[in-house]
């Protein structure tokens, strides 16, 4: 183990939470009780949520949550224990570690214990600074921003409903553990979102927009909000008469959101150590393996600056990287943390994120981007195809990672006829198979961009980015 103690910020942080004296103490009494590791990690979230409903305010709510954490590790099992009490947390460090005990105890001899790979003990604090500090900012100025959005998605007699939201966070960590690891770190999220609804007789059409990430107020000011909340009435009016789209295997050409889905959710939850470790990954002992086409090449990356997956260290107090997943189609990694790190003998990537003080760690994804190709722009990718469907956008879908099929729906789409977009459909739905569709992909523009801000369940939420360039496949399932 190697300890490293880095310049600190302290001005950003406002203060410590944690009183190290007291929580060294309790760790040390861990040790001698027979704890093998032992960690104590606070979070500490401020928040903002605002909603305007058809331009009037629905609610404001500012808040504060903090919560505490310690896992210790005993007999090759976690015990753990979670607490909004912070002083507290010193006395649980007994019946937590009887916890592992009686876990370890009855765990099933064919049962490979838990390890935690090595990783560098730091000493220092780490806080990403926004240009302007979101919690300086006053529930008009966000209400104003809000309203450049609404008033703007509205501007239509077809327009019968209207909704935007705000939510900015700045999260603040503490982390302490038995190795020596002794972190602070703090960063900001901005998001502001929307949906417009619009009737035509007895049709009736939603559409939503969302611009987030890694930030403070400079951050949502750097959108061209009223040309969000247009472009989304746009696109409501144009569904309202779009026809209904046909079914049945066609090309497929997706913008950078749905690019964006299927990487995340097609792809990178199979790419999370902890499903392959469990048996439900379809990437299962495929790594360096060719398991799709030779121009694509996916990037798991928390340290891209802006995305709405970003976080500067993970869970686990490990410095984060980008995790090149697939290289040319070669599955190359796996996400992970110190504990699947361990059982396939890999460096751990900084893949630890928990939901919150109150939650342990858990593989997840930050912002997961397939990188661009050699075609210039949607024109070029379309021209060859004379029959087909461009979708955009994203309206959810389901994943199977285990047997590796997907379904989702775009949020919009066009027909692709004889090398060229003619009429916008709606109702467009696309399934398949991951590796599959992976290995037909024959086209990406060369700029790749995130997409709109999303969230990720997984027994927790967290923030997360997705995006690419625009992807042709040459073949899918639509209907």
């Amino acid at each position: 183990m190697v300890v490293v103690k880095r310049q600190s910020d302290s001005l950003f942080s406002r203060g410590r939470l944690l009183d190290e004296e007291k929580i060294n103490s309790a760790i040390q009494q861990a040790s001698k009780l027979g704890a093998d590791y032992t960690e104590v990690r606070l979070v500490s979230e401020t928040t903002n949520t605002a909603s305007l409903k058809d331009g009037k305010l629905e609610r404001a709510i500012p808040g504060q949550e903090i919560g505490v954490t310690m896992r210790i590790l005993a007999d090759g099992a976690w015990g753990i224990h979670s607490t909004s009490d912070i002083d507290s947390i010193i006395h649980q460090v007994e019946p937590t570690l009887k916890l592992a005990k009686a876990v370890a105890a009855r765990r099933p001899r064919s049962m490979e214990g838990v390890g935690l790979a090595d990783i560098p003990v730091i000493e220092d604090e780490l806080h990403w600074k926004s240009a302007k500090d979101v919690r300086d900012t006053d529930l008009d100025k966000r209400i104003e921003l809000m309203l450049a959005v609404d008033n703007e998605a509205k501007d239509d007699d077809k327009i019968v409903a209207t909704s935007t939201g705000w939510f900015d966070e700045h999260i603040h960590t503490e982390l302490i553990t038995s190795e020596g690891m002794n972190r602070i770190w703090s960063f900001q999220r901005s998001l502001i979102n929307g949906m417009v609804t619009a009737r035509d007789g007895g049709d009736v059409i939603s559409y939503r927009m969302r611009h987030g990430g890694e930030g403070g107020l400079d951050f949502i000011e750097s959108c061209d909000l009223g040309e969000m909340g247009r472009n989304a009435r746009i696109s409501a009016m144009r569904l309202l008469k779009a026809e209904r789209a046909p079914s049945g295997w066609m090309p497929l050409v997706a913008d950078k959101d749905l690019t964006g889905v299927y990487i995340h959710e097609a792809l990178g939850h199979p790419c999370e150590a902890d499903l392959v470790a469990a048996g439900d990954s379809c990437l299962d002992g495929k790594l360096g393996q060719q398991i799709g086409s030779d121009i694509c090449t996916v990037v798991d990356d928390p340290t891209m600056r802006g995305g709405y997956g970003c976080y500067p260290i993970d869970d686990e107090g490990v410095d984060t990287r980008p995790k090149e997943l697939i290289v040319n189609g070669v599955l190359t990694e796996y996400l992970n943390h110190r504990e699947t790190a361990h059982k396939y003998n890999i460096e751990p990537n900084g893949g630890a994120r928990a939901q919150d003080g109150l939650h342990h760690p858990l593989v997840r994804m930050s912002n997961t981007v397939i990188q661009g190709g050699s075609h210039r722009d949607l024109d070029e990718l379309i021209e060859d195809i004379e029959f087909g469907i461009y979708a955009c956008g994203s309206r959810g879908g389901q994943v199977d990672t285990g047997r590796g099929s997907f379904q989702f729906a775009a949020q919009e789409a066009w027909m692709i006829e004889n090398g060229s977009l003619s009429k916008p459909v709606r109702d467009i739905s696309i399934s398949g198979m991951t590796l599959q569709i992976l290995k037909d992909v024959n086209g990406l523009t060369r700029k790749a961009e995130l997409a709109a801000p999303g969230f990720c369940g997984k027994g927790q939420t967290v923030p997360v980015g997705d995006g690419g360039p625009t992807m042709r496949i040459s073949k899918a399932l639509v209907g």
